[in-house]
């Protein structure tokens, strides 16, 4: 294998994994741009190492590793947050990512750019779905959308939404910009209208509305 072949090997397991990884940072989870960077460029590394470094040896083996090592990395991405599991779909996401560096790094070009756009096609794409099937699960009524012109402000605005109602949830938060995003709260059918009215002045909200209960959203276990 020439040096040359070793870098682009590299730089597109490179690429394939920013672009996931972005998607998850734009989405604020755990394990975002760099992290998700890192697991793919590495997961590339190993299996470089494996083939370049063990030649005439089981090269599965470090493949095997691989996966068993990142499983444990995507364990840290799950919290369970009173009756609610978060992270899995962050956990899957680094387990995918690696999967797409071991392909980069064996040279399955075809196997990593496709892999990465079907990933990227059922983050950004098929969440609608996957939230219609969750929203059947919450036990919340309804929804509030506040757009935000300072993320900063994001705590702020969820600690006075629970003050007005103290089953209040984070259900979903999406940047829109450097300093802008969109969250999505969880509120009482009766509290719905108030909390959008009260949250509209709050500092830092450019806008707040009430949602219909089928509004599709993130799904909770993103």
């Amino acid at each position: 294998m020439s040096e040359i072949e070793v870098i682009a090997r590299l730089l597109l397991a490179l690429v394939c994994s920013a672009v996931i990884g972005y998607e998850r940072e734009t989405a604020q989870k755990a394990a975002g741009f760099r992290t998700h960077i890192l697991v793919g460029v590495g997961a590339a590394i190993f299996t470089i190492v494996s083939i370049i470094g063990f030649e005439g040896g089981d090269e599965s083996r470090v493949a095997a590793q691989i996966v068993t090592g990142v499983g444990f990395l995507g364990a840290g991405a799950i919290f369970k947050e009173g009756a609610t599991v978060r992270g899995l779909t962050t956990a899957a996401g680094l387990w995918v990512v690696a999967a797409v560096g071991m392909a980069a790094g064996s040279g399955s070009y075809t196997v990593a750019i496709t892999g990465t756009v079907i990933v990227v096609a059922v983050l950004i794409l098929f969440y609608r779905a996957d939230a219609i099937l969750a929203r059947r699960k919450q036990k919340v009524a309804y929804q509030v959308e506040v757009t935000l012109a300072d993320t900063k402000q994001l705590d702020g605005v969820l600690k006075f939404a629970r003050r007005i109602d103290d089953n209040v949830e984070q259900v979903a938060f999406k940047r829109t910009g450097d300093k802008t995003g969109v969250l999505i709260i969880g509120v009482k059918e009766e509290k719905a209208e108030m909390v959008a009215e009260m949250l509209s002045s709050h500092k830092g909200v450019a806008s707040a509305e009430k949602l219909s209960p089928l509004f599709w959203v993130h799904a909770k276990t993103d």
